[in-house]
């Protein structure tokens, strides 16, 4: 077998590699569903995040509100992880994560503007980062490396899991930021991390 023979079924198996390991299994959809909504959810639109801008205000809520129904407000959280740097000897990998919102999602009805409804849901922002940082330090402090993404997606996934848990139980306790005290109270576990 010539030289040129064996460079040239080198890169025609190397190209079947690529093509084999590249199709996606249309059957059955990805594992990681929800953790991939989420992180382009945090690329796409106009989002902020708690890095950029800490403290919301009436102009970040940027949709038209829906005047039918009965919620006062709605804010689309996102949750983005997104990978710092790579160890280059180790694959080790470090990853900074942030909450944010998406303000072309997210709508106030002005009939029911209030410092109390703006305290509601800059609470429910800063839960979104709380959660987001939570999972920053999870993946960081064990040291994963990058080509893991099944252990990174499932610490994701996890506390996706457990802020929306803590935010449903946050709305119903505060039904829906009417409850000033609840609001209160849910700051105080917010800072001392007990949620």
């Amino acid at each position: 077998m010539t030289k040129m023979n064996r460079i040239t079924l080198t890169f025609l198996g190397l190209c079947l590699t690529v093509l084999a390991f590249g199709q996606t299994n249309t059957k059955n959809p990805p594992k990681w569903e929800r953790v991939i909504s989420e992180m382009s959810k945090a690329h796409e639109g106009d989002t902020i995040t708690y890095r950029s801008k800490n403290r919301l205000e009436w102009s970040d809520f940027k949709m038209s509100p829906d005047l039918t129904s009965d919620l006062k407000s709605h804010i689309e959280l996102t949750f983005g992880v997104f990978m710092k740097k790579v160890n280059v000897w180790t694959g080790v990998s470090t990853v900074e994560s942030y909450g944010g919102i998406r303000r072309d999602l997210s709508w106030v009805n002005p009939q029911y503007e209030s410092q109390q409804l703006l305290e509601y849901l800059q609470l429910k922002y800063e839960i979104a980062h709380y959660f987001a940082k939570k999972s920053e330090k999870e993946i960081n402090s064990k040291k994963i490396n990058a080509g893991n993404t099944g252990r990174i997606n499932g610490i994701i996934e996890t506390h996706i899991t457990e802020r929306d848990k803590a935010l449903n139980e946050f709305d119903i306790e505060s039904d829906f930021g009417s409850r000033a005290e609840i609001i209160d109270k849910w700051k105080q576990k917010l800072n001392n991390e007990e949620i």
